[in-house]
């Protein structure tokens, strides 16, 4: 085989609509790692809600967690590199949201949980989604050692609170979409494209061995870096622009066919 490791974004790429893996990709995933592939996930999601897959997959690598803020080590249960955002830029973004000028969702996150200011029926559909607890805090700002904010509702009403936010602030920050109504801040310069970089350092592999499958805007630097950057057929035309191969749907098994042709020395 010509690659010797892929790395899969979950949501919109490993995971179909009902957020499930196929069978079919986890017969594709087992055949790759037999072959001697390593195959791991780099997610937006945190410890708690990607758990439940890494279990599944019984992946025994480290895994990019936040869109890029953290690399963990399931196996040995240790966090190997994070990031958070700074108090300042934090407390301003949170005070900001809390004027109530703005018709989104906030969803704050920390290695201690998930805190939102109310349970809203999005909340709760959220929850019960991805396999996570939300605690409800009255004064968002007074939290500290956040890893990232995510703001849920229209993109453009979450993207004009961002402006004001880079406007007010006096340090940049990164800002990504990670679906079409998620729009989430991050440490600056964290990305999973940066991420995927100290991933490859921390297990020895040169990141032109490597595949990086992805859907969103979130999945675009780690599809540009590694050496086959791979966009799913779900995605949307400028994340297909930034790919080398264009793969089937997440409803067609787009990750199990990715993995057959480099199983197959077809990529």
């Amino acid at each position: 085989m010509k690659y010797k490791m892929v790395v899969a974004d979950a949501d919109g790429t490993l995971l179909n609509d009902k957020k499930e893996i196929t069978v079919a990709t986890k017969n594709s995933i087992e055949k790759f790692r037999n072959m001697g592939g390593i195959f791991t996930l780099a997610t937006g999601r945190g410890i708690l809600s990607a758990t439940p897959y890494i279990n599944e997959l019984n992946i025994d690598v480290p895994v990019i967690l936040f869109n890029g803020c953290m690399i963990y080590d399931p196996v040995n249960k240790k966090i190997l590199f994070e990031k958070y955002l700074s108090d300042d830029l934090y407390k301003l973004t949170a005070n900001l949201w809390q004027e109530g000028r703005h018709n989104v969702d906030i969803l704050v996150y920390s290695i201690d949980g998930i805190f939102v200011n109310k349970i809203s029926d999005f909340i709760k559909s959220y929850m019960a989604i991805e396999h996570v607890k939300c605690d409800i805090v009255d004064d968002l700002s007074s939290l500290n050692k956040i890893i990232k904010v995510l703001f849920r509702g229209n993109s453009k009403t979450s993207l004009k609170l961002v402006d004001e936010i880079r406007q007010l602030s006096d340090e940049p920050f990164t800002c990504v979409q990670s679906d079409e109504f998620f729009i989430e801040i991050l440490p600056y310069g964290v990305t999973k494209g940066s991420a995927l970089v100290k991933l490859c350092d921390i297990l020895d592999i040169d990141i032109n061995m490597v595949v990086a499958i992805g859907d969103q805007d979130n999945d675009r630097e780690m599809i540009l870096k590694a050496g086959c950057g791979v966009a799913m057929g779900n995605a949307d035309n400028s994340i297909k622009n930034s790919a080398n191969y264009i793969a089937k749907s997440n409803l067609e098994d787009g990750v199990s066919d990715i993995l057959e042709k480099i199983i197959n020395g077809e990529i």
